[in-house]
This record gives C-alpha cells, structure tokens and sequence, in this order.
C-alpha cells in the first residue's frame, strides 16, 4: 500500500498541534521535518508497549532488551560504549547490565584495551532469549504492515536514520567548547 497525505491529511497538517496547520508550508524542508518528528514519540510510546507485551513472561525488560540487541549485534562493548549510544548515563547502563548478569542473559570479558573496563556480551541464554523475543516482535509487525509497501517501509527507514544523525550533530555541534 502506497501511503499518501490523502490517506491520513491530518499527519502532515499538524492536527492538534496549536499553530501547526501551516508548519509546513514554509520555504525550507523544517516544517514538514517537523510533522515527521512529531510521529517518532507516539510511535516510541506504542512501540515501547508492544516490545512490552512480547516480553511478558521473561525476566527481560524493554532497557535490557535494547542492551541484548545492541551487543549482539555490535559484538561486546564497555559500558561507557553502551551509554554512549543510547545517550544515557553509564550508571544507568551499568545497572542495566547488573540486572542482565545476575539473571545470566549478559556476562563479562576481559577488554584487551583497557585493564578496568570489562566488555559486555550476550549470554548464550541472552542470545536465545533475544531471538525468541525477537521473533514474536517481527511476527507482530509482519501482521500490522502487511498492507505497505515495502520500499516505502526502506525509505522510511533510511531517512529516519540520517535524520536521527543530523540531529545528533545539532546536539554535538551545542556540546563544543567555544
């Protein structure tokens, strides 16, 4: 299924956004990236819930889930990499980590880079607990976009994650020191 404006005009309108009936009707390409924006939080939100529902009955949670996949498909990290790349606090990560150890679906490995800094990984109970998560996550979505396009789907994606790498460059460029 092709998706257009014409299937939704509300979403690109701005509906319920005071002032954004014409957001993106400017010059540039802000206001409609805006509109794009403003879909990513309720779609974390009802993602969130969804990834929630799959997970009941496991000792994983929906943190500990995104941990599991990011070393399992980065290969194992520190706990600083780990913060880094959610932009959260490596206390935060590290508790998540505790937890993940201490019900066997993460471990430890020494880091040949740095002597204090321990490498994380997925458990071989970790790795099967993500894949049968994962599983269930991807028949639920099979079954929710069976009707797009699929390289409708592909481009989303892809402009998702230059969005998402231009964004954070705003965030950096704010970090420098003047």
């Amino acid at each position: 299924m092709k998706l257009t404006t014409a299937d939704d005009p509300d979403v690109l309108a701005g509906a319920g956004t005071p002032g954004a009936e014409d957001a993106s009707d400017g010059p540039g390409t802000g206001g409609t990236a805006y509109q794009v924006l403003r879909q990513v939080r309720p779609l974390y939100q009802a993602s969130e819930r969804a990834v929630d529902h799959v997970l009941r009955g496991t000792d994983v949670t929906v943190p500990l889930r995104a941990v599991l996949e990011l070393v399992l498909t980065r290969g194992s990290m520190t706990v600083p990499q780990v913060a880094r790349e959610f932009g959260i606090t490596r206390q935060s990560v590290q508790a998540l980590v505790d937890t993940g150890a201490a019900r066997g679906l993460v471990g430890f490995e020494d880091n040949p880079q740095h002597r204090r800094s321990r490498l994380v990984g997925a458990t071989e109970r970790g790795r099967r607990t993500f894949t049968e998560v994962h599983r269930r996550e991807l028949a639920n979505l099979d079954r929710v976009t069976a009707d797009f396009d699929v390289e409708d789907l592909a481009a989303c994606a892809r402009v998702l994650a230059v969005l998402t790498d231009r964004i954070r460059q705003i965030d950096d460029q704010d970090q420098e020191p003047s």
